[in-house]
């Protein structure tokens, strides 16, 4: 599509979605782009309780002959329209809450800004995606949610906020904004080696923004990765969450450590389908619940085992 035909095809679909979904917007394009492959509209807070797939399947005829195809899918759905003498593809893509709006909104605009802006931090363990925020793999745990507020974490990236706001008027203002990055009190700078290498080398503005670096990687010391997670546990609150969480694994691998079936089998001498509908019983017991066996004795857990059985044989 030419930009006036993007510009029909917004003007047409955005008012359709608004009568059936809350929050409704079209991310901004990277700067400078003429021609266009799609549009991606993205969508919150729906107006009925109907669920997305029949909204939308709602959306898809009300367009009539307009809709020549409709494909549906979470969090995207793709809608083909005709619009003058073309088929155009509408990707609406469905945010499933209103705390998610902010980052997913915020991944989704500026062309290829969000997947950029992610590769820069993930050297130092940082991470950043639309579906599951700012966030860490914290080894024990796995996942750990930082937040989910883009403004929040933009700030502590060392990022213009304010700046940010006021949008960009070509593709250079765009990369020198990105290009701010700052970790651990350094400007990251754009170290492009392995980065065009990579299977987005076919996308104009990634390859575009790494060709303005210099010819090197990055490469933070175990020392610095460690020091920013200790940075980002307390920016944004949540040192004592990532304790409880720990105790709580903790607690669970404890408790799988003294009631599993291999303990009751070696208890009552089950195996096989006997065992297993043993072990049916014995986990609805409220007594035999995970969060109760971690604080008891073995022979505790043993007893109970062995009236449970009992009380079936």
């Amino acid at each position: 599509m030419s930009k006036p035909q993007y510009n029909a095809v917004s003007q047409y679909i955005l008012p359709l979605l608004k009568l059936y979904f809350r929050t409704v917007a079209i991310p901004p394009e990277a700067p400078d782009k003429t021609t266009f492959g799609d549009v991606d509209v993205m969508v919150c807070k729906p107006i009925d309780l109907h669920p997305h797939d029949a909204i939308l399947q709602i959306c898809s005829r009300a367009l009539g002959n307009r809709c020549k195809m409709f494909i549906f899918g979470l969090p995207t759905t793709n809608i083909a329209i005709t619009l003058e003498d073309i088929i155009v593809q509408v990707d609406v893509h469905v945010v499933p809450s209103e705390e998610m709006w902010s980052l997913d909104y915020w991944m989704h605009s500026w062309g290829d800004m969000g997947m950029i802006m992610s590769s820069i931090i993930k050297a130092w363990g940082l991470r950043l995606s639309s579906s599951r925020g700012f966030w860490v793999d914290v080894p024990g745990v796995g996942i750990f949610a930082l937040s989910r507020d883009m403004e929040r974490i933009a700030h502590f990236l060392g990022l213009d906020w304010e700046r940010y706001q006021l949008g960009f008027e070509s593709i250079d203002e765009l990369f020198e904004w990105m290009e701010q990055v700052t970790i651990n009190g350094k400007r990251c700078g754009v170290k492009k080696q392995g980065k065009l290498e990579k299977l987005h080398q076919t996308r104009v503005m990634w390859a575009a923004f790494w060709e303005r670096g210099e010819d090197a990687s990055y490469e933070p010391s175990d020392e610095e990765k460690e020091k920013i997670f200790e940075a980002a546990l307390d920016y944004f609150d949540k040192r004592q969450e990532l304790k409880d969480l720990k105790e709580k694994l903790e607690r669970h691998r404890m408790a799988k450590e003294k009631f599993n079936g291999t303990r009751v089998s070696e208890w009552t001498g089950l195996s096989g389908k006997r065992l297993g509908l043993l072990m049916k019983a014995l986990k609805e017991d409220e007594r035999l619940k995970m969060e109760n066996v971690a604080d008891m004795p073995d022979e505790a857990i043993k007893c109970l085992v062995m009236k449970r059985w009992k009380g079936i044989v």
